[in-house]
């Protein structure tokens, strides 16, 4: 008679954590590549938010005649301002955008202020978000002021 042995085949324990580190170590890399482009994106929709409001406060001007003040604000895109005459108030063509359209990819509000005209300079505006730090002045600050010169950082 004949016994036979049936061999248990199993993994050893070093090699179940060997598996184990592998998953962990590209699990890592993989959410390090993620999160990194999750910030990037965030950059580009903030870029793309300025340049649309940019595009919105120039059609702005192009029915009152000027930019918006700083006391108006942004908030002139979305809900017509208390202007000093019934003709002006009968010009504006809004609402622009709306409040949600007025955020940075972080999901704050975009930051304006009218720069008047002096000199040989025409009036126009700063038109920034105070990037993902929330600081104004920052390095992280992403701006549009204008000019075709846009998007310093």
């Amino acid at each position: 008679m004949t016994i036979r042995r049936t061999a248990n085949r199993a993994f050893t324990l070093i090699e179940v954590l060997l598996v184990i580190l592998i998953i962990g170590i590209l699990a890592t890399v993989l959410v390090t590549q993620i999160g990194g482009q999750g910030e990037g994106a965030k950059v580009d929709l903030t870029k793309v938010n300025l340049k649309r409001v940019a595009v919105k406060l120039d059609e702005f001007k192009l029915a009152i005649g000027r930019y918006p003040t700083t006391d108006e604000g942004l908030d002139a895109l979305v809900e017509q301002p208390q202007f000093d005459d019934e003709a002006t108030s009968k010009k504006w063509r809004g609402p622009y955008l709306s409040r949600e359209q007025l955020k940075d990819g972080w999901g704050k509000d975009l930051n304006y202020e009218s720069v008047e005209a002096t000199g040989d300079t025409t009036a126009s505006f700063k038109l920034f978000s105070s990037g993902s730090d929330g600081q104004e002045n920052s390095d992280d600050d992403l701006q549009h002021d204008g000019s075709e010169e846009e998007d310093q950082q």
